[in-house]
């Protein structure tokens, strides 16, 4: 919360470079806060319950920390929720005729709309963020 209140004053003054610099200061710890999350859910967790249940196929990711381009990374880092989006929206909206971009941001634009929705969920607020960074990422995969 220090870092937030000490952000306002420059945002409210237009003092980006300061701005960027806080960006900065939390960059790291959120990184490690990041990989905790993806280390304790999809390795531990996840693991732990198809052991427990036999669950037999236990690709929950693949090497995202090797791909070569944003495409890659998203086919490879959440297999569950990639192949869920792949099998139900993308394939049947090429099954309908739609154009691979188009079925491609269909599939995007549900995601976006779930992540925001948990966001939601998680800060009790709509302020369309997760949505926006979701979407943020079409023009590159796309292209």
């Amino acid at each position: 919360m220090q870092i937030a209140e000490e952000a306002r004053g420059p945002i409210d003054r237009g003092e980006y470079q300061k701005v960027f610099a806080l960006t900065l200061k939390v960059a790291v710890p959120a990184g490690y806060i990041w990989l905790t999350i993806f280390y304790c859910m999809f390795h531990s967790y996840l693991n732990l319950f198809a052991e427990l249940t036999r669950f037999g196929d236990r690709r929950f990711y693949s090497d995202w920390w090797n791909a070569n381009d944003l495409g890659e990374y998203w086919r490879k880092w959440n297999m569950p929720i990639h192949n869920f989006l792949i099998r139900h929206v993308y394939y049947s909206s090429r099954r309908r005729n739609i154009s691979a971009a188009n079925s491609m941001l269909l599939t995007f634009f549900l995601s976006a709309v779930f992540h925001e929705y948990i966001m939601i969920g998680v800060i009790q607020k709509c302020n369309f963020m997760a949505f926006f960074l979701m979407m943020a990422n079409v023009p590159v995969i796309i292209l």
